[in-house]
């Protein structure tokens, strides 16, 4: 005996439903990519040395002066994005402006690598410490940083809001 196969019939929706639905999915995942979009990037914690050098060029063009608040990492691709730099209890939010401090192809934060300058690996020359950030004299000082020492950082988007290390741990 054959048996005979049910069909399913579902409900036909009137244009209006089927559209205002589409639109509220659509609207939904908008708001989701933005959302993920403004979220900081994961922490990244490395020995950061002083830049120094007051009066040269970055690599994005701005002269370094006494309170220019900027750092500098090793690949272009981070040029004038904002980083959150924690030290101890202080933080800042800054813009990248330079690329360094021994490397110009280093992204280590894109593949969770650890800084090429730690391997002892240098774009032009073996690198002299193991730094996988370099920050200005101002953001040094702001910091508290007395030497040389490691700090941690993040990507975050522009207008980024600081909160207290309590809440964010």
């Amino acid at each position: 005996m054959a048996r005979r196969a049910r069909k399913i019939v579902l409900p036909k929706l009137p244009p209006r439903v089927l559209h205002g639905s589409l639109a509220a999915l659509l609207v939904l995942l908008v708001g989701w990519a933005w959302y993920d979009a403004r979220q900081p990037g994961p922490w990244q914690l490395v020995w950061a040395t002083r830049e120094g050098q007051i009066g040269s060029r970055t690599s994005s063009g701005h002269v370094i002066g006494r309170d220019s608040m900027f750092v500098a990492l090793p690949h272009r691709s981070a040029l004038g994005r904002a980083v959150e730099v924690r030290y101890r209890e202080r933080a800042v939010i800054v813009p990248v402006l330079d690329v360094g401090p021994w490397n110009i192809d280093d992204p280590y934060w894109e593949t969770g690598a650890r800084p090429a300058s730690e391997r002892g690996q240098g774009a032009h020359r073996r690198p002299a410490n193991r730094a996988g950030i370099d920050l200005s004299d101002a953001v040094f000082g702001r910091l508290g940083l007395a030497d040389n020492d490691f700090v941690e950082w993040r990507f975050v988007h522009r207008g980024f809001v600081l909160l207290p290390r309590l809440l964010t741990k």
